[in-house]
């Protein structure tokens, strides 16, 4: 195991600490202060102050005033926290069609978006069945073997895909997972085409999961739904069914959000 260096730690939670509080003093100050009073206010020299505002800047999370001087919180925040609004307005839209489905079928619901080439699962409605899918909230998954990640990637721009194969790989976890590269590309393109994915036991034997997308206003794809559970209950018998339930589950999420075909 590698130990890390506790005075290096310790050091580097208080440059985080102290970064965070020049953020929070602009955020609860009018969001505009001077290099000075925001030394003054959190208890710091100006030189260590202008240090940490200077790469808080450079991250885009601190901006400059050219005229004044001033520093006040970048636009960087702004679009870090639409993306948190947006999956909180996502979630509270989405959570009680999930439950109608799960009503159904008795399986479990997800809701996820793609974040940094994997799944996150923003939201789940859990199966009432014994044998159900073990996953949390705010849990990842690999994109390319999964029904949610399989879905969101059919609709990105080919070079966004390739992005997330050269980083991410294709892990075999079974032996149904892809693993070449183009044929998971034919396999997304026929994804587009009909609007849902399907895994197939790609990432657990014996589980399968249909998802569908979800669109906003501008028909961008935002996240996606999928119900997920044993291959012997999700079977011939009653596949195309459920894959018309979550499509038109997904439809129906995406009307709240304002899309119209």
């Amino acid at each position: 195991m590698i130990m890390g260096n506790s005075t290096n730690d310790s050091k580097q939670i208080q440059s985080i600490a102290r970064a965070v509080s020049i953020l929070e003093h602009l955020a609860l100050n009018g969001n505009e202060d001077s290099l000075s009073n925001i030394s003054r206010t959190i208890g710091l020299s100006k030189s260590t102050t202008y240090s940490i505002i200077a790469t808080l800047e450079q991250l885009g999370l601190v901006q400059q005033d050219q005229v004044s001087a001033r520093y006040s919180l970048g636009m960087k925040l702004f679009e870090w926290g639409q993306v948190v609004h947006s999956s909180m307005d996502l979630r509270k839209i989405a959570v009680p069609p999930l439950q109608d489905l799960v009503a159904k079928y008795g399986e479990t619901a997800h809701l996820g978006v793609l974040s940094q080439g994997e799944v996150v699962y923003i939201d789940k409605v859990d199966s009432q069945h014994s044998i159900r899918i073990a996953s949390q909230i705010g849990g990842r998954n690999p994109a390319h073997c999964t029904g949610v990640g399989k879905m969101l990637m059919a609709e990105l721009p080919a070079i966004e895909i390739d992005k997330i194969l050269a980083e991410k790989g294709l892990t075999k976890f079974t032996e149904k997972t892809v693993t070449d590269p183009a044929v998971l590309k034919q396999h997304l393109c026929k994804i587009r085409e009909q609007g849902y994915a399907i895994d197939d036991e790609e990432i657990e034997s014996g589980l399968t999961c249909v998802a569908a997308p979800i669109r906003n206003h501008c028909k961008e794809v935002v996240a996606a739904i999928s119900l997920s559970g044993p291959t012997h209950r999700m079977n011939a018998e009653n596949l195309d069914q459920i894959i018309a339930d979550v499509v038109s589950t997904a439809d129906l999420i995406s009307a709240h959000l304002g899309y119209k075909r």
